[in-house]
């Protein structure tokens, strides 16, 4: 026999949120009992009096946002339910990194049918793995001032619904394969993710010192020891070497000689040490 769970729609207006249970009834039939909440307060009675497996969360409610719900059970130990974010286009940029740093997540309204049974599926795959707390915290690290970089850890999606986190820091590069993507730790280990190298690159390229030097490899710059850019061969500082393509290669040197040529305070010393690879 299947295992069937239960939701709550948190949506504060009645023809989107009914729209979304009606998708989710039609769309995924091992969802048998969805109930609704149309404000932080309706949806915190109902969630402190019953138990869902899958909360659909929209990030923009009256009085506050989603993320004030998830504090408020987040102190009183009530996270014991899957999350899928629902938003809209207009969503922070911001915002949705932090979701993406925390392995969960998000919908854009109106729903795509594919999208909400994949959300569902990999769900109710978590649910067996119960990192709850864990992905909640480290989201709500991440939300809770305009400082992305409050907290250095990544949770990383792999196979059969685990989920590891990582301090950032620990990452030396990543490589793409297909739609999967290798995460190559200090420590030697190498772990297979479920997202493509895409997912991951946005996030470590605007908020860490990440740079592709090719389609294929993300590389943690403070792990670099030298660049040969006659032979496009890039040397970690564990021995490691990596290889990067023309056109990333070029890229990547005149990036940095550019950077040290305009004095960049942020990033003087990333450009004096792209200086010294090169002599």
């Amino acid at each position: 026999m299947q295992e069937v769970y239960t939701a709550l729609v948190v949506e504060d207006v009645e023809d989107t949120s009914n729209y979304i249970k009606q998708r989710i009834e039609k769309l995924c039939p091992l969802i048998r009992d969805i109930q609704q909440a149309f404000s932080i307060d309706d949806a915190y009675e109902k969630i402190k009096a019953n138990h869902f497996d899958i909360i659909f969360l929209d990030i923009q409610l009256p009085k506050g946002t989603g993320f004030d719900l998830l504090r408020m059970l987040s102190d009183e130990g009530k996270i014991d339910f899957e999350i899928i974010f629902i938003t809209g286009e207009s969503a922070k940029e911001f915002t949705l990194r932090a979701i993406k740093y925390s392995a969960l997540d998000f919908l854009y309204k109106p729903l795509d049918d594919t999208d909400l049974i994949l959300a569902v599926n990999k769900a109710t795959e978590k649910l067996r793995s119960q990192y709850f707390n864990r992905q909640i915290s480290l989201l709500l690290d991440r939300v809770g001032d305009s400082n992305i970089n409050k907290t250095n850890k990544i949770a990383l999606h792999l196979h059969n619904g685990i989920v590891e986190f990582v301090t950032v820091d620990e990452i030396k590069y990543l490589e793409a394969d297909g739609v999967i993507a290798y995460v190559f730790l200090r420590n030697g280990n190498r772990l297979t993710t479920t997202r493509n190298l895409g997912y991951y690159k946005e996030m470590l390229m605007i908020d860490y010192n990440f740079y592709p030097i090719s389609n294929s490899l993300l590389v943690n710059q403070d792990y670099i020891l030298r660049y040969n850019h006659k032979e496009l061969q890039l040397t970690l500082n564990d021995g490691t070497v990596l290889f990067a393509s023309k056109r990333f290669g070029k890229s990547f040197k005149d990036t940095f000689t550019q950077q040290n040529n305009n004095g960049s305070k942020v990033l003087r010393s990333i450009a004096h040490l792209w200086k010294r690879m090169l002599e």
